[in-house]
């Protein structure tokens, strides 16, 4: 009997699926708001403001949804980096950029996913914080001692370009890894 190895559960797929949309409209609608082209997909100011305001609603609350049930599951193991994972690097990298043909397995996620993800929630709180800073009115005068909103602003749209360059990273280790991880995180399993 071939039985299929749960690779997420329903609760991490739900939350993958409510973020990823969510981070995806960020980015266009902050690059929009920051610089307004009709290349991000936006008419109006107007419409793009409301998509962020929207998209960051989804993001935060799923954002701490995944938090919590990852402390509950105990699962926040399988993503944050560790010793193993930093001395792992090396060979990883000789693989991802083609110096061996040597393809090592992880038990779940790569040393480069184990980053990827911790450095993309590490953006995330960044981005939340500093959006919230600009915002809210008095948010915005607690940051003037730190040097004014004009800061906090390229603090965000520094955040929001690190974001949209971990996201294509992302992509490029989901399309060009196995088509069975690929969908798991459609399915749930591998």
């Amino acid at each position: 009997m071939n039985w299929k190895k749960q690779r997420h559960s329903g609760t991490v797929r739900l939350l993958h699926w409510v973020y990823a949309p969510a981070v995806l409209a960020l980015i266009f609608s902050g690059l929009y708001i920051h610089s307004p082209s009709h290349a991000f997909g936006f008419k109006r100011m107007d419409s793009a403001r409301k998509t962020h305001a929207v998209a960051q609603f989804l993001l935060l609350n799923s954002y701490v949804a995944r938090v919590c049930y990852g402390m509950k599951d105990k699962n926040y193991k399988e993503i944050i980096p560790n010793r193993k994972t930093l001395k792992a690097i090396p060979k990883f990298l000789k693989y991802e950029f083609f110096l061996s043909e040597k393809k090592t397995k992880y038990p779940k996620y790569n040393p480069g996913q184990k980053i990827l993800i911790t450095s993309l929630a590490g953006l995330t709180l960044v981005q939340m914080i500093t959006g919230m800073a600009l915002y809210f009115k008095p948010l915005q005068r607690a940051v003037k001692p730190a040097g004014g909103l004009n800061r906090v602003r390229w603090l965000h749209y520094l955040a929001a370009l690190m974001t949209a360059s971990s996201v294509s990273v992302h992509l490029y280790f989901t399309l060009t890894n196995s088509l069975k991880k690929l969908k798991s995180i459609f399915t749930g399993y591998a």
